[in-house]
């Protein structure tokens, strides 16, 4: 819902991270933390599969995390693309707990780089209302900055791990 003081807006980001590991170790990543929600279980939500979403044509989840103050963090995730050839899986996200609404639409690859390591890469759009009608331009640019902070963290961890994993040169 949106009030009479609430802009609208959409923050895009783009990030990416060379990996030293097999394309198809970095695809199966992204299926397991983002298919399966393996990433949300391990951070303490509980994910239940949508059975009764018609929308939710390739699968989606709802996912919802009580914290200790009483708050709720609860989402609904559909997957909108799952293209295995081209290793791209898009998702949209509806956090439902967040006042005034917010939206995300996030597509996640895992590309070869023709020296048998990958690049994993996350384009993803946020709409989310931003309150009052003030300097709006700075609101959307400081979520910009914490939104590719937040991504960027991320594939360094995903870098990280599998680096650890799945060395290349080494047997699988």
């Amino acid at each position: 819902m949106t009030s009479a003081s609430t802009v609208q807006v959409t923050v895009v980001n783009h990030v990416a991270v060379d990996i030293a590991a097999p394309v198809e170790a970095v695809w199966q990543k992204i299926v397991a933390s983002f298919v399966e929600g393996r990433r949300w279980r391990e951070t303490g939500f509980t994910v239940t599969p949508i059975d009764d979403d018609p929308a939710a044509v390739l699968g989606g989840y709802r996912m919802r995390l009580e914290r200790p103050d009483a708050s709720v963090d609860e989402r609904i995730v559909h997957v909108s693309e799952r293209d295995d050839g081209a290793r791209r899986l898009s998702l949209f996200v509806d956090f439902v707990s967040v006042p005034g609404g917010l939206l995300v639409f996030a597509s996640y690859q895992a590309l070869p780089d023709g020296d048998g390591r990958a690049r994993y890469t996350i384009d993803c759009h946020t709409r989310m209302g931003v309150e009052g009608r003030g300097d709006v331009a700075t609101a959307v640019e400081q979520m910009r900055i914490h939104s590719q902070r937040y991504l960027e963290d991320y594939l360094g961890g995903v870098k990280q791990r599998l680096e650890q994993q799945q060395p290349l040169g080494e047997p699988r």
